[in-house]
């Protein structure tokens, strides 16, 4: 299946916007469970306009936006160790390996391929932005370096050293049920949750572990609607914020089941996932669910009373890049009153065409590969 291009604009905006900030708290439908890791640490304190004025071409740095494991992206900065690319996420989390390529034995010897692959390019004004499929992420970054080479192969590959990944860590122990069940009691008792539930309903009953089924399918959570009941798996993930995002997947699904003509109309016009390596691909359910997780990420990233909105409508043109819909969510979620006071109230709320014009202005630009 051919891979698509993406259109790329505005990096600089997204990665001084993305890291000002991480989001609160952090028929069966499921969501699948992403492959990468990157722990929680403390974020500095310089407000979202601090961010922009310093800009993400720092002297001497190669920066980027990384969206883990189908995640949203998030800031940090590149560099190379062996045969690996390593991110280090700017708000501290621990670095992150990919693997440049793996090696397959061919006619008796070990030959190496590439792990990246080139989704995109956009010459912008001041730089080219290049988009790269990595295993398990996504790239979005000004200053490729050898990347450009690795994906074409050898032989910069075989001048590479030894290619590694980040060990990844379970937020719990499989085998330790009550811890699990302790995780999601705390998870349901933060004020995330609190407003996830304001937001969508509260199921009929708590919540509650993937069964062997979902564990089987890979299942990070799921919806039944026959119990109104939601299920998350958090031994099958590595990160806070997989929680997160599972919980407001997974409550879209609620509401789809609760408003089906409501997202008939909502939907009509948005298009499909392109990249097939991304949840929802082919599934328009799940992509309806992964719309509705995305807007949810990106209102309360751009809760900041200081945010240029020019930076956020950026921002959201990257999360519908990568997830079509996010926008028509993100305006349908902000007219609630839990987001009353949202600094982009006014903006999103405005007729489509204004909100949606930034995000079209490059499509003319794009190379595809």
């Amino acid at each position: 299946m051919p891979r698509p291009a993406f259109l790329v604009a505005g990096l600089a905006a997204l990665i001084a916007l993305a890291v000002s900030r991480r989001a609160a708290d952090g028929a069966t439908a499921g969501y699948r469970a992403p492959g990468a890791t990157a722990p929680t640490a403390t974020r500095t304190a310089d407000s979202i306009a601090t961010r922009l004025k310093i800009g993400w071409r720092a002297a001497g740095s190669r920066q980027g936006l990384l969206s883990i494991g189908g995640l949203p992206p998030v800031p940090g900065t590149l560099s190379i160790a062996g045969g690996s690319l390593i991110f280090q996420p700017a708000e501290g989390d621990a670095a992150i390996a990919y693997p440049l390529y793996r090696v397959q034995v061919d006619g008796g010897r070990a030959v190496r391929h590439s792990s990246v692959t080139l989704l995109g390019v956009d010459p912008g004004a001041r730089d080219s932005i290049f988009l790269f499929h990595l295993d398990g992420g996504v790239l979005e970054t000004a200053t490729p370096g050898v990347l450009r080479d690795v994906v074409t192969g050898a032989p910069r590959l075989d001048s590479l050293g030894d290619a590694w990944a980040t060990n990844r860590f379970a937020l719990v122990d499989p085998a330790d049920t009550a811890a699990q069940l302790e995780t999601l009691q705390a998870r349901a008792a933060t004020t995330f949750a609190d407003s996830m539930f304001r937001l969508f309903g509260t199921p009929s009953r708590p919540l509650g572990l993937v069964g062997d089924r979902g564990q089987r399918a890979g299942r990070l959570g799921e919806y039944i609607a026959s119990r109104d009941s939601i299920s998350l798996s958090p031994s099958r993930m590595t990160q806070a914020a997989q929680l997160r995002h599972a919980l407001a997947h997974e409550l879209a699904h609620r509401w789809q089941k609760a408003m089906p003509g409501e997202f008939r109309t909502l939907w009509e016009g948005v298009g499909p996932i392109e990249d097939s390596l991304r949840y929802g691909f082919g599934n328009e359910q799940e992509h309806q669910a992964e719309a509705v997780a995305f807007a949810v990420h990106f209102l309360q990233t751009t809760a900041a009373p200081d945010l240029p909105t020019d930076a956020a409508l950026d921002l959201l043109q990257a999360y519908e890049r990568l997830v079509p819909g996010t926008r028509v969510m993100a305006r349908r979620l902000v007219a609630q009153p839990l987001y009353r006071y949202h600094p982009l109230a006014s903006t999103l709320l405005a007729p489509a065409r204004s909100v949606a014009a930034r995000g079209d202005e490059h499509a003319e630009n794009v190379d595809v590969f």
